[in-house]
């Protein structure tokens, strides 16, 4: 079968639609052309396999045919070289292997009590404030959080400097321009990523045994030796869990928020399982189910990742479409989590349809799949909860007059931030 190539413009092809609603522009093309089809993006050709079927299939890649590391050089290469998500097959089992360690039950219990403390200063804030910008306040504590986690001892001059840096990181991964010409976003994100590997490889030098059990710290001491990791690995890992810890949160808990101020039921029965959950526990924390629906709804929602890049390794096909080594393709969580052939309603955001913990649905990927499955991603759902549930504890009367409209890619953002008052 022949993949349906979409028409587009010289060199820009489909990036400004897709960058201004990637979510309506794809699903418009998909209505068009069908599940499978080729479109335009970032100076190459991406061929569109919008099936839960194709999705699986690539994920779990049992005979590594797709690169995931060639597939995310396109956008995350150049400032998140080498992270996690961007190696491949034994090389990406071998680094994996030796960061999971990191995320073993009593680390997370550990990492658990460090939080605490910032979490309560946080809604100790909100409340004196009265009102705040959700999406920026939220964005600040998940940062505030990810360093706390990773040195405990940053201070705010250098908290600041690390944030600014790390958006330039960002902000390089889309843009248009993939050269690092003079004042381009390029240029700022491979500065801002050199900065950071001298900043992380250096601390790493600092770690020894009685520090302090951050993750950064447990990553530093279980990779001393030969066996292990370089320290310049180990800065190069950082950037990247800086990346994973800090926005992909950010936008699940927004979107949260947002969405129990329109839903008082739901809002109260949250509360209610709060009040009984202790948060430092992960077996309570397992058990809040209230918590957990909230939470794999705004992950249903507006996945971290809405769209996943591979590159064919080796000719192959997928559906009875016929794949060229060299070919670009990439799978989307985001259109499949709003696909009415899957989901009952998919555009209203109804906790209440995980209530279930037994609920299935095959269209679901908010972590991606296979190998490269989240690494962190039950440690995500632990801060997510506590945040959650101290947030309605302690700001139970709240009120967002205006509408929240999120920009699901490079990372789901809002257009503009909301207004809380509480």
């Amino acid at each position: 079968m022949t993949v349906p190539v979409i028409p587009s413009l010289p060199i820009i092809g489909h990036s400004l639609p897709f960058q201004r609603n990637a979510l309506k522009f794809t699903s418009e093309m998909q209505k068009k052309y069908g599940d499978v089809f080729q479109i335009s993006l970032l100076n190459e050709k991406f061929i569109a396999l919008l099936t839960p079927e194709a999705t699986k299939d690539i994920f779990l890649d049992k005979d590594d045919l797709f690169s995931s590391k060639e597939g995310w050089a396109v956008s995350l290469g150049p400032t998140f070289e080498n992270g996690l998500m961007l190696r491949d097959f034994d090389d990406h089992k071998y680094h994996r292997t030796l960061l999971q360690d990191s995320f073993r039950h009593d680390a997370i219990h550990g990492y658990l009590e460090i939080i605490q403390p910032i979490i309560n200063q946080w809604v100790e804030n909100l409340k004196k404030a009265g009102s705040f910008n959700l999406y920026q306040s939220v964005k600040q504590l998940m940062f505030d959080i990810s360093l706390s986690l990773f040195f405990l001892d940053v201070k705010q001059d250098e908290s600041e400097k690390l944030n600014k840096l790390f958006m330039d990181s960002i902000a390089s991964a889309t843009s248009a321009i993939r050269w690092p010409l003079p004042f381009t976003k390029m240029k700022k994100g491979l500065k801002a990523r050199e900065f950071l590997l001298d900043y992380f490889e250096s601390k790493a030098g600092l770690i020894n045994d009685d520090s302090k059990k951050t993750l950064f710290a447990e990553l530093v001491n279980t990779n001393k030796g030969d066996a292990g990791l370089t320290n310049f690995e180990i800065a190069e890992h950082m950037i990247f869990l800086l990346l994973a810890a800090h926005d992909t949160t950010t936008i699940t808990l927004t979107n949260s928020i947002y969405s129990l101020s329109q839903n008082v039921d739901f809002r109260n029965d949250l509360i209610k399982e709060a009040n009984e959950v202790n948060h430092s526990d992960i077996s309570s924390l397992k058990n809040g189910l209230v918590g957990e629906s909230i939470f794999k709804e705004a992950m249903r929602y507006y996945p971290p990742v809405p769209f996943s890049i591979r590159y064919v390794v080796r000719d192959t096909e997928i559906q009875s479409y016929p794949l060229k080594a060299g070919t670009y393709v990439t799978i989307s969580p985001l259109l499949l989590h709003h696909d009415d052939r899957y989901w009952d309603n998919p555009d209203a955001f109804d906790p209440y349809r995980f209530i279930d913990p037994n609920y299935h649905n095959k269209a679901y990927f908010p972590f991606a799949g296979g190998a490269h499955t989240c690494l962190g991603k039950f440690f995500a759902s632990y801060i997510y909860k506590n945040v959650i549930y101290k947030f309605v504890q302690n700001i139970d009367n709240f009120e967002i007059d205006e509408s929240l409209e999120i920009r699901p890619t490079p990372i789901p953002h809002p257009v503009k931030d909301v207004l809380v008052s509480a």
